[in-house]
């Protein structure tokens, strides 16, 4: 496993590859670099055989190979990480075992849908409950359950998108009764709601590649039409109500410079972005597995402690 590397190791495994760069070096030698990555772990590596790095080269998305090499320290790294000096590519065979890659977040995932639905029954507009259970049912349900909220900075696991989902709502809530005077139907179908298009943006096979609907719309735009289409199509939904839930999805990252359309001008609409920030946020500290440990987090920018 990725976690149990110790310098100079000899490593064989099947990892998930995601390629950063294929270059030369100033001595003109070809090189390839990256992150091999399973359920315990991730490990830049860097390649200079020619063969390996033609395998490489191919790649369009993240994808599962057989890899040998060994631990060395990056020199280029100013906290003496470790890297793998990859010398064999290998495709994986349908008789080589890739649970390894698949990752988990340790959840108990019927108690998370059995939540899920209880709040889907706390909504007392009619109109708001009808779009959230006509929106989350069918295939679009059944991807929902399995979906990551994430490719890997947060909720990156199968499952994640429904934790990530919950735990907002949850948040979001106990907000709305600590704060008063709130819409708490509103609340509760915008935290719901709020990442639908992720089921779109991100697959859910092995690697969560990056499908390209997700990156020509991104899942703010691809929620946001998919929860317009649905609700202009319930007679119970006022378009005041259709409007104002629009607007929590559109604005739930905050910031314009953070990726949403729109700013947050509701007490509604700032509730379910600060629910859901908290909860990505706290999500980092849940894929920790070690404690008493600091490890520099690439979503935060900093450096974190788990007690």
């Amino acid at each position: 496993m990725i976690k149990d590397l110790q310098l100079g190791n000899a490593m064989e495994q099947p990892c998930l590859v995601r390629l950063q760069k294929v270059g030369t070096s100033s001595n003109g030698k070809a090189y390839a670099k990256g992150l091999l990555e399973d359920n315990s772990g991730c490990i830049p590596f860097i390649c200079f055989e020619a063969g390996p790095i033609g395998r490489l080269r191919s790649m369009e998305a993240p994808a599962p190979y057989i890899i040998g090499g060994k631990v060395d320290l990056n020199k280029y790294s100013t906290t003496m990480a470790y890297q793998v000096i990859v010398q064999k590519v290998q495709s994986v065979t349908e008789a080589d075992d890739l649970s390894c890659l698949l990752p988990s977040g340790h959840i108990d995932l019927e108690k998370y849908e059995e939540e899920f639905h209880t709040f889907i029954g706390r909504i007392g507009d009619e109109g708001l409950r009808k779009l959230v259970e006509t929106v989350f049912s069918g295939e679009t349900y059944r991807q929902f359950l399995k979906n990551p909220a994430g490719m890997r900075l947060h909720h990156a696991y199968a499952g994640g998108l429904l934790h990530h989902t919950v735990c907002v709502t949850r948040l979001a809530v106990a907000m709305s009764g600590a704060i008063g005077q709130v819409d708490q139907d509103l609340v509760i179908a915008g935290a719901l709601l709020h990442d639908l298009g992720k089921i779109r943006e991100i697959s859910s096979d092995l690697g969560f590649p990056y499908t390209t609907e997700g990156r020509l719309m991104g899942h703010i735009s691809i929620g946001a039409m998919a929860v317009d289409r649905a609700g202009r199509k319930i007679p119970e939904l006022t378009a005041a109500k259709r409007e104002q839930l629009l607007h929590i999805i559109l604005s739930h990252h905050g910031d314009q410079d953070k990726g949403s359309p729109v700013v947050c001008v509701t007490k509604e609409a700032f509730i379910v972005h600060y629910a859901d920030e908290v909860d990505s946020i706290m999500n980092q500290f849940h894929q920790k597995e070690r404690s008493g440990s600091w490890e520099f987090d690439k979503m935060l920018q900093r450096y974190l402690w788990k007690v």
